[in-house]
Parts: C-alpha cells; sequence; structure tokens
C-alpha cells in the first residue's frame, strides 16, 4: 500500500485510522492525503494553528487558503472533494486508494473529476495497528487501570448494599442498574476517560449481552459489569467485564461461573503467536458443552455462549483480530480481549473478561483486577 496515494477525508475523532496516523484530535472532516511516504493533513482555519504544533504529519495546509485559489462561483459552494481536487493538481496525483468507510459521495465526485479511486475494504486502513508498539501496550494499560478503578467503585457498592426481601438497598435506597452505571461513568470521567453504554445487566437482563442492564439490582441473580472506556487524552480504550453476585447463588449459577472461569483460563492457555482463532474459540465452546452447557436454540432464543471469545482492543473498542469462528491467525503483539460467558434466560447471565497481549511463547494478561463471584 505504500506505493498508493492514500486518501481520506473524516474527523480522527471517529476515524481510528486517521488518528493513528496523525496523532491528533479533531471533531469535524479533515483531509488526509499520504503520497511517497509523505503526509499532508488540511485543516480548518480553526484547527490550523494547533495542527501545525500537534499533528505528525510532514505539511498542514490551509482549507480556506486552497479555497481561495477556486473559481469565485465555487467557493461558497465548494466541497471537501473541490479542495482534494487541487491538491492532487498540484501534487499530480491522478489515482488514490481509500478505507472502504470513506463516504460513497466523495469517492463518486472525485471519480466524476476524472480520479481513479480504488478502496481497501480489509480493516483497518493502516495494517500496523494489529501490532501494538510498547507505547500503545502502555496507553491499553493505563485505560485499564481506570477501568478497574470504576470497577471496583461499582463492586464495593454491591458488596456494601443489604438484602430486603429480594432487592438489594444501599444507604436505605433500592440500589439500581442506573445508579450504578452513574458513579462508574462520573468516576471514568474524573480520571479523563469517557464512557458510553456502560453495563449493569442483573438477572434476566444479564443473559443478553450487551443489555446495558436497567432497574432493581436482585439478591441472588449474576449481575455482569462490562465497563470499556475511551481515554480522552491517548484515544486507547480498556475493556473489562467481571459477574458477581450478592447473597446465595443456586448450584446451577455457582457451576456456571465456574464453567466459565476455567473456559477463559483454556483460552488464555492457547492464545500465542500463529495459532488459530478458531481452535481457541472451538477448545472453549467444546469444554462448555462437556461441561453440560449447550449452546444453541433454546425454547425459541440463542442461549448458551452465544458470541465470540474475543476482540482486538486499541483504538477502537471492537478492532481486528477477532477471537472466535472465523478464519485468522493471531500474531506476536495483537491485543485482544478474552471474554467467554454463558447466557440462559431462566438462570442469567456470565461473563468474564481480560485483556492480553499476545507473544510468541503464549500471552500476558494487562488485566490486574480479580475474579470474585460472590461479594
Amino acid at each position: 500500500m505504500k506505493q498508493n496515494t492514500l486518501l481520506i477525508i473524516d474527523s480522527s475523532e471517529d476515524n481510528a485510522d486517521l488518528y493513528y496516523r496523525t496523532k491528533f484530535f479533531v471533531p469535524d472532516p479533515a483531509i488526509f492525503i499520504e503520497q511517497k511516504g509523505k503526509s499532508i493533513l488540511i485543516l480548518s482555519d480553526l484547527e490550523l494553528d494547533r495542527g501545525k504544533k500537534e499533528a505528525s504529519v510532514d505539511k498542514v495546509l490551509s482549507l480556506s487558503e486552497y479555497r481561495k485559489k477556486l473559481p469565485s462561483r465555487k467557493r461558497k459552494l465548494s466541497g471537501m472533494t473541490d479542495i482534494v481536487d487541487l491538491v492532487f493538481k498540484e501534487l499530480r496525483i491522478k489515482r488514490a486508494v481509500v478505507p472502504g468507510r470513506f463516504p460513497i459521495r466523495y469517492a463518486d465526485e472525485l471519480r466524476k473529476l476524472g480520479y481513479k479511486i480504488s478502496c481497501k475494504s480489509k480493516e483497518p486502513f493502516f495494517e500496523e495497528r494489529l501490532t501494538k508498539t510498547p507505547q500503545e501496550i502502555k496507553f491499553i494499560s493505563d485505560s485499564l487501570r481506570k477501568t478497574e478503578k470504576a470497577m471496583d467503585l461499582a463492586i464495593r457498592m454491591i458488596a456494601s448494599s443489604e438484602i430486603q426481601g429480594k432487592r438489594l438497598f444501599l444507604n436505605g435506597r433500592g440500589l439500581t442498574s442506573e445508579m450504578i452505571k452513574s458513579e462508574i461513568n462520573a468516576e471514568l470521567s474524573r480520571l479523563g476517560c469517557t464512557a458510553s453504554h456502560t453495563i449493569v445487566a442483573c438477572g434476566v437482563h444479564s443473559s443478553m449481552p450487551h443489555h446495558t442492564g436497567e432497574g432493581p439490582l436482585f439478591a441472588g441473580q449474576p449481575i455482569v459489569i462490562d465497563i470499556f472506556p475511551r481515554s480522552q487524552l491517548t484515544g486507547y480504550f480498556g475493556d473489562m467485564t467481571r459477574t458477581v453476585i450478592k447473597g446465595m447463588p443456586s448450584k446451577e449459577l455457582e457451576k456456571m461461573y465456574r464453567t466459565v472461569l476455567k473456559g477463559q483460563r483454556l483460552g488464555m492457555s492457547l492464545i500465542k503467536h500463529g495459532v488459530k482463532v478458531n481452535e481457541v474459540h472451538g477448545a472453549i465452546v467444546e469444554f462448555f458443552k462437556k461441561s453440560g452447557f449447550e449452546t444453541g436454540t433454546i425454547d425459541g432464543k440463542q442461549q448458551g455462549f452465544i458470541h465470540s471469545t474475543g476482540h482486538g482492543l486499541g483504538l477502537e473498542i471492537h478492532e481486528p483480530p477477532r477471537v472466535g469462528p472465523t478464519e485468522g491467525v493471531l500474531e506476536d503483539g495483537n491485543v485482544v480481549t478474552v471474554e467467554p460467558g454463558l447466557y440462559y434466560e431462566r438462570l442469567g447471565g456470565i461473563r468474564i473478561e481480560d485483556v492480553v497481549v499476545v507473544k510468541k511463547g503464549g500471552c500476558v494478561n494487562l488485566t490486574k483486577y480479580p475474579k470474585r463471584f460472590r461479594i
């Protein structure tokens, strides 16, 4: 891909590839061009001076200055592709490669102007992102430390609660999913992270992997807590899930928790450079089955181990490589989650998630927070 001209038109707050290449957060669409190893970032006047100081590119250009070069009749109506057209003509560029998420409107406009635009659909656009540098691993670890602080706050709230009837109460108030999510998100904000869609799901809600949870928390029912904040400073994510229970769990739930924990340990024992992702996932599925936990359609709903074992983590919460029933091989330097789970409507859900770095001889767990079911 190095011999091709690369083009991105997007906001780096939304486009991880653009931020990866520029190390510059910008909320509005910017133009990024890379040609023969040299990179250009074209910014509005609002971001121009900051971009010149902060962006890791070879040259920062002014959007408004290029707009002035357009014929007067086009200046007010000009779009991003008119500016790209000017720069491409200056650099004698005739073709470019764009990411799979590149807006089709921009691609069509550039093609009408005579440019050959091809799409690299494989993600990420910059494949170097798959192998994390020591600096990136530090950024992810820093986000995980903050995730752990928020997790500890949530679990301490549940542990400090009292059982009245079937419900949990804290300081005389009925404890709810919303109360704990509010405290988690506030704590993460104080720590310099942005959290969205935090999960605190109890009982039947916990049996739906991405149900964020709502309403009262109950004794004797599993509570899945999944926290995945993004650092406002570095842009890198943390991701961790713990499942806890206040009160006496049923024997079925205790067995289910032990099985998921053993399944996670099995997955970690198999993860290393060169291993096929479907072998890791398949081994956990088979272990769950042998332990008496089937996966499939039960009472008309998908139940059991109904998601992949894990996913890549970095500038995106879900990025390649995926660890699931797909093709692919893990490589040294990949950072992935290991988060097996079991979900049954009548019992609830259990999920345990850590983040590991793939190494040649195995993997290193970046997550330090303990795993306890009964609290």
